[in-house]
C-alpha cells in the first residue's frame, strides 16, 4: 500500500525516498532496456519514470499497440514487467499530453486533423503559436478519454496495490504551460462561452459596473476578449486568470475521474507544475498560480518541474524558495519533483551546454535538506527518435523535434555511454539508497521567519500585448514579487542561516508571535484582502518586514492604500537608476557604520509613527528609505530598496525583532548553506558549499551552544555533507560525527573520512576494540574516535563489541 502525508511517502508501511530516473523505452530498442535499468540501479535509483506517448501507441486512430506488434519499442507491457523483475518502482506518465520533446507535444497527428476546432485562437483572433489544444473541447476530451481507458488496461494490473511496480500515475503534463510561455490564452468558442457563464455567476447584475454594458453580447464578447480596452484590461486579465484556474481544475478532475474509472485506484495521481526559465526560478510561481485551484483535488500529489544548470547562491535561493512556495499551498503530500534536470546540456544533438559535475549532487542535496521525498531525474538516458509509421512532410518524419538522437546531455548518452556527470550523481545516489532508513522520515526545520506568498501576484501569464497599462503592471509585478527580493533579501537570509518557511497569504496568516517575522515583498499593487490581513496581523502583535514599493492599488488597478495608511507610511519618491542617475543609500541607527550602498531603485517615504527608527536614507535628499516602527503591539520594518548582498546587515535588522540565525559558522562562511532536518531518530545537518574553495569552521546553534563538541567541520569546494547528531537508529547510538554517513544498517555504519580532523562520537558506554586506525578520547557523555587516515571507515558490531576499520 502507498500512503502519503505532508512529510513522508510510505510504501508498504515504510517511509521511502523515491529517487527516479526518466527512461523513454519507446526511444530505445528492447535489447537495451536491461542494461539501462542495470545502470540506473547502480546509480542508487530505486524508480523508473517514463512518458507513455499517445503519439506512438495510437498513431492510427483506434489502432493501439502496447505489446510491440507494429514496433518492438512499443512493448510497454514487457517494459513494465522488466522494471518489476529488476526490483524497481515505476512512475507512469501517459498524458494525454507528454511534451517530452515529441512532435505535436505527444498527441497523434490524426487528433488535430480530425478535430481542427481543438486548435485555439488567441489575442486578435490569431492561431496560437504552440502545440496546445483546447482542454475543454468535447471532441478532444472524448479522444483523450478513449486513449486513457486503453492505456490503463495495461497500467491497472501493474499497480503496486496489485503487486506490480507502479507507485504513481501522472495526469497530463505541464497543464497551461504552453499558453503561458507564449502569452496566448485559449479563446475558442468553447472557452468564450464558458467564460461568459463564469462572469455572469461572479458578477450577476454588477457586471456592467466593471465591463461595457454589451460585454456579453454574442456579437461583441469575442471582440472584447481578443482586444480588451485599457480602461478595464487589468480587471479582465485578473478575471481571465481566475477563470483559467477553474478551467484547468475541471480538466484535471476529468482526467482523474477517467483513470480511476479505468482501474487506477489506491494509487497517487500526479500533477506537475512548470515554471523555471533560463536556469532561474523567478517565474516558477506562475505555474503554481495557474494550477492553484487544482491543489484542492483529492488523492493527488502535485510536484515541481525544475530546470537549473550550475549550483550557486542564486540557483540555490531560487530552488529553495520555489520549494517553500509549493509547500505553502500544497495538500497532504510531501515535497515532490517530477522533473529534476540532470542533463549537462540540451536534449538535441548540438554542442552541449556543459555544467559542473558537482551541480546535480548539490541540487539533489538541497532537495533532501528541504524534505523532498520524490525526485525524478530527467533524463537518465538518451535515445533515438524513430520514424513515424505514417510519414509527414516536416523535414524528417521522426517522432521527436530534435532529430534522430535525443537526450544528448543525459546521464547516459543515446548509445549508452556514461556522461561525465554520472559518477558524481551515482555517489550521492548511493548515499541516499544506503542511508534511506535515516533520510526518509526526516523533515526540514526552519527559522521563525516566513516569506509571504501571494499566488495572485503571479497571475500575469496572460497580458494583452498591445496595452501599455498591462505591460507596466506586469513589469512592476515581475520586479517586486521575485526579481529583486529573490536575488537579494532571500539570498541574504539563506547566507546568514535564516532558513525561512513560506506562508500562503491568500489562505490565512501565521500565528501572531512576537518571536516570528513575516517577510513580504511588495509592489505598487497588492490584493485588497491581503492588505487588510497584514494590518490585522500587525495589530494582533505580529512582526512584519516589507520590502519593495509601497502598494497603492489592488491587482485590478483600483486605488487602495489600506496597508500604507494603516502603517502610517506616506510615499514620496519612487526613482530608478539611469545612465545619468546613480541612486545611493546610507546606513543609520543600528546599522550605523556600514558603508553607503549604490542601489538600482528606491522608494522614499515619510514615516508618521513617533517612534520610527530610520536606518536607510537616500543620499541626496536624506529622506527615509528604510525604517522600523511599532503599530499597536506589532513591529514593522519597511525597506524601500533591494539593498545589497550583505548578510551582516540583515542579521542586525533581525536582531531588532529578536530573531537569531538557526546556525552560526565561525569564521563566517556566507557561501556555505546550512540546513537542519529532524525525525524521531535524530537530526541531520546539511551543508552545501556553493563556491569552488574549501571551508573550515566551527558551529553553534541558535542559542549559541557549540555543536559537534566544538570540533571543526571541513567541507570541500563545491561539495555537500549530511552530518548526523543524536542519532538513534538500527543498533546505533551516535552522538555526532563530523564525517558523512555513507552506509547504515543494523550491523554496520560507514563514514566517508575526508580529513584526519574528522571525529565520530558514540555514546559513552560503547565497548571498542583497540585499533591503529584511530585513537579514543573518553568523555563523560561520549566516546570520541579520532581518525588517523582518510577513506571509508566502518564500525561493525559483534555482540557487545564495536570494531572499527578502514576499507583497504
Amino acid at each position: 500500500m502507498i500512503k502519503t502525508d505532508s512529510l513522508t511517502f510510505e510504501i508498504d508501511g515504510r517511509p521511502t525516498t523515491i529517487l527516479a530516473g526518466e527512461v523513454h523505452y519507446f526511444r530505445l530498442p528492447p535489447t537495451r532496456w536491461q542494461s539501462v535499468l542495470t545502470e540506473l540501479k547502480a546509480a542508487g535509483m530505486n524508480t523508473v519514470s517514463t512518458y507513455i506517448p499517445w503519439l506512438v501507441h495510437e498513431e492510427e486512430e483506434g489502432v493501439f499497440d502496447f505489446t510491440g506488434q507494429s514496433d518492438e519499442r512499443n512493448n510497454l507491457k514487457h517494459f513494465i514487467e522488466l522494471v518489476h523483475r529488476n526490483g524497481l518502482y515505476l512512475i507512469a506518465r501517459p498524458g494525454p499530453f507528454n511534451m517530452a520533446e515529441l512532435k505535436n507535444e505527444g498527441l497523434p497527428f490524426w487528433v488535430r486533423k480530425k478535430y481542427p476546432a481543438i486548435i485555439p485562437t488567441t489575442w486578435a483572433g490569431q492561431t496560437v503559436p504552440t502545440g496546445t489544444v483546447d482542454y475543454t473541447n468535447s471532441d478532444f476530451k472524448y479522444a483523450a478519454q478513449n486513449w486513457l481507458q486503453a492505456v490503463c488496461q495495461i497500467l491497472a494490473p501493474a499497480l503496486r496495490t496489485h503487486g506490480g511496480p507502479i507507485i504513481g500515475v501522472q495526469l497530463d503534463n505541464e497543464v497551461g504551460m504552453l499558453s503561458w510561455i507564449s502569452n496566448a490564452p485559449d479563446l475558442t468558442d468553447t472557452t468564450v462561452a464558458e467564460f461568459s457563464v463564469w462572469l455572469q455567476h461572479k458578477y450577476n447584475d454588477q457586471l456592467p459596473v466593471v465591463y461595457p454594458a454589451d460585454f456579453l453580447a454574442a456579437t461583441r464578447i469575442r471582440q472584447y476578449m481578443e482586444k480588451p480596452d485599457d480602461a478595464w484590461v487589468l480587471q479582465y486579465q485578473n478575471d481571465l486568470g481566475y477563470y483559467m484556474r477553474y478551467r484547468f481544475k475541471n480538466y484535471l478532475a476529468f482526467l482523474a475521474d477517467t483513470v480511476r474509472d479505468a482501474g487506477i485506484v489506491n494509487t497517487p495521481l500526479l500533477i506537475n507544475v512548470h515554471g523555471t526559465d533560463q536556469g532561474r526560478g523567478e517565474t516558477f510561481p506562475i505555474g503554481i498560480s495557474q494550477l492553484y485551484d487544482a491543489f484542492t483535488l483529492k488523492d493527488v500529489i502535485i510536484g515541481t518541474d525544475v530546470y537549473f544548470g550550475n549550483f550557486d547562491m542564486t540557483t540555490a535561493t531560487h530552488l529553495y524558495t520555489l520549494n517553500r512556495f509549493m509547500q505553502s499551498v500544497d495538500g497532504d503530500w510531501p515535497l515532490t519533483t517530477l522533473e529534476f534536470n540532470d542533463s549537462s546540456g540540451n536534449n538535441d544533438d548540438h554542442l552541449p551546454m556543459q555544467i559542473d559535475a558537482s551541480a546535480l549532487p548539490l541540487k539533489t542535496r538541497l532537495q533532501l535538506a528541504q524534505g523532498t521525498k520524490i525526485i525524478n531525474n530527467y533524463l537518465f538516458t538518451g535515445g533515438f527518435n524513430r520514424l513515424l509509421a505514417v510519414p509527414v512532410a516536416d523535414g524528417n518524419s521522426r517522432i521527436g523535434i530534435h532529430g534522430h538522437r535525443h537526450g544528448f546531455g543525459s546521464l547516459l548518452s543515446p548509445e549508452g555511454k556514461p556522461n561525465y556527470t554520472l559518477p558524481a550523481m551515482a555517489q550521492v545516489g548511493s548515499i541516499i539508497k544506503n542511508t534511506d532508513c535515516l533520510l526518509a522520515p526526516m523533515h526540514s526545520v526552519t527559522a521563525p521567519i516566513s516569506v509571504g506568498f501571494i499566488p495572485d501576484d503571479y497571475m500575469t501569464e496572460y497580458h494583452y500585448p498591445h496595452s501599455q497599462t498591462a505591460d507596466q503592471f506586469v513589469t512592476d509585478q515581475e520586479n517586486n514579487r521575485a526579481i529583486l527580493p529573490w536575488n537579494n533579501i532571500l539570498m541574504n537570509l539563506l547566507s546568514a542561516k535564516y532558513n525561512y518557511d513560506a506562508w500562503n497569504l491568500q489562505k490565512d496568516l501565521p500565528a501572531h508571535d512576537d518571536r516570528h517575522v513575516l517577510v513580504v515583498p511588495t509592489g505598487q499593487a497588492m490584493p485588497a484582502i491581503v492588505q487588510k490581513q497584514l494590518l490585522e496581523y500587525v495589530h494582533k502583535g505580529g512582526q512584519l518586514l516589507l520590502q519593495g514599493e509601497l502598494p497603492v492599488s489592488d491587482l485590478t488597478g483600483q486605488p487602495d492604500t489600506t496597508l500604507i495608511n494603516g502603517l502610517g507610511l506616506r510615499p514620496l519618491q519612487l526613482k530608478k537608476e539611469s545612465v545619468t542617475y546613480f541612486p545611493t543609500i546610507t546606513h543609520h541607527a543600528f546599522a550605523d557604520g556600514l558603508p553607503e550602498v549604490r542601489i538600482h531603485q528606491f522608494q522614499s517615504f515619510e514615516p508618521t509613527k513617533p517612534d520610527s527608527i530610520v536606518f536607510w536614507c537616500e543620499l541626496e535628499s536624506n529622506t527615509a528609505v528604510g525604517a522600523l516602527f511599532n503599530v499597536g503591539p506589532g513591529r514593522v520594518a519597511f525597506l524601500g530598496s533591494e539593498g545589497r548582498s550583505d548578510p551582516a546587515f540583515y542579521q542586525l535588522l533581525l536582531n531588532q525583532f529578536e530573531v537569531a540565525p538557526q546556525l552560526t559558522l565561525t569564521p563566517a562562511a556566507p557561501f556555505v548553506l546550512a540546513f537542519i532536518t529532524q525525525s524521531d531518530e535524530g537530526t541531520l545537518l546539511h551543508l552545501l558549499n556553493t563556491l569552488d574553495v574549501p571551508a573550515t569552521f566551527s558551529m553553534h546553534d541558535s542559542h549559541g551552544q557549540p555543536l559537534f563538541g566544538r570540533h571543526p567541520i571541513t567541507i570541500g569546494a563545491k561539495q555537500g555533507l549530511m552530518l548526523a547528531m543524536n542519532i538513534t537508529i538500527a543498533d546505533w547510538r551516535l552522538v555526532y560525527a563530523t564525517a558523512e554517513i555513507v552506509n547504515l544498517n543494523h550491523q554496520e555504519i560507514s563514514f566517508a573520512i575526508k580529513s584526519t580532523d574528522d571525529v565520530i562520537a558514540l555514546t559513552a558506554h560503547v565497548v571498542l576494540m583497540a585499533s591503529d586506525d584511530f585513537w579514543v578520547e573518553k568523555q563523560a557523555t561520549a566516546t570520541i574516535l579520532h581518525l588517523r587516515h582518510t577513506g571509508i571507515f566502518t564500525l561493525h558490531q559483534e555482540g557487545d563489541l564495536t570494531i572499527g576499520s578502514f576499507s583497504r
